[in-house]
Order: structure tokens, then C-alpha cells, then sequence
């Protein structure tokens, strides 16, 4: 399944940024509770997604600018910061610590049915931002038609 992929590549990605070389100390007073599958809440959920989602633009943010960069001390810094960036993101977000994403990340990877949920989600508010998206646009009505004046048509 192309998503589960997808989805096991940011989890890796964000569990390696947040316990990155960055935060190697605080890693040890890190604890990651075990979490089981069936105990993660629709709530943990949508909180796990938005973390997620914050994460993907951090990657996206920061992986051009380090792969790119030659110096080892400046990619090393690149790094850092973009293991910060993601704790923030992270500790931000509301209803979830670093903990618990990296223990519902971990439990997705060892249970499909909560990797589905997990997917669904994100299909979900993808489809919601595009409709956005497509709402803003000049001449697109709600019901997605176009108008050839930018005026909403009425019948």
C-alpha cells in the first residue's frame, strides 16, 4: 500500500527528528509510553494527523536546504534546527506531546486498522483543503461550477 509507506517514511522522519542529535539530552528523560492500537482515541488521532502534517512542512522546509548544503557544520546546524522546529511543532500542537506521537506512530507501524484511521484521516482533510483551495479561485461557485464572470450564477 503506497500510504502506509508514505506514512511509515514521516513517521520514521519525525521520530528521527525528535530524537535527533539536537535533543540527545533531553532523549534520556524521554520516556515513550506504550500505546495500544485499540486505546487511541479519534481525538489522538486527529491530533496525530496535525502533528503529522506540521512535520511534512518542517521536512519539506528543511531537507532541500540541508541536502544541499556542503558544509558538514552547517548541514549539522541545518539539523539541529530543524530538530527543534519539529519538537515545536510537535509541543504545539494541541492534544499531543512528542511522546505520544512517536508511541501512536509506533503502534500504527505494528497496526494496520489504526494506520487505516490514521490514513483516512489525512485523506479527509486533504480533500477538505483542496475543496478549499478550489473554493478560492475566481469564478468556482460551492458546488464547484465556474462562472465565465466571477459572478455567482443564480437560476
Amino acid at each position: 500500500m503506497k500510504f502506509r509507506s508514505t506514512l511509515t517514511m514521516v513517521i520514521a522522519t519525525a521520530s528521527i527528528a525528535l530524537t535527533g542529535p539536537a535533543l540527545a539530552q533531553q532523549q534520556a528523560s524521554m520516556e515513550v509510553p506504550e500505546i495500544a492500537a485499540e486505546d487511541v482515541t479519534s481525538g489522538q488521532i486527529a491530533s496525530f494527523v496535525n502533528a503529522m502534517i506540521a512535520l511534512e512542512r518542517i521536512r519539506a522546509e528543511y531537507q532541500p536546504q540541508i541536502q544541499a548544503t556542503e558544509d558538514t557544520e552547517e548541514r549539522q546546524k541545518l539539523a539541529a534546527e530543524a530538530d527543534e522546529a519539529a519538537k515545536a511543532a510537535v509541543t504545539e500542537t494541541k492534544g499531543i506531546s512528542p511522546e505520544e506521537y512517536i508511541a501512536i506512530g509506533r503502534a500504527a507501524n505494528e497496526n494496520k486498522e489504526l494506520a487505516d484511521k490514521i490514513t483516512t484521516r489525512i485523506v479527509e482533510l486533504r480533500q477538505k483543503q483542496q475543496k478549499r483551495q478550489t473554493l478560492q479561485q475566481p469564478g468556482v461557485q460551492e458546488d464547484g461550477e465556474s462562472t465565465t464572470d466571477g459572478e455567482t450564477a443564480t437560476e
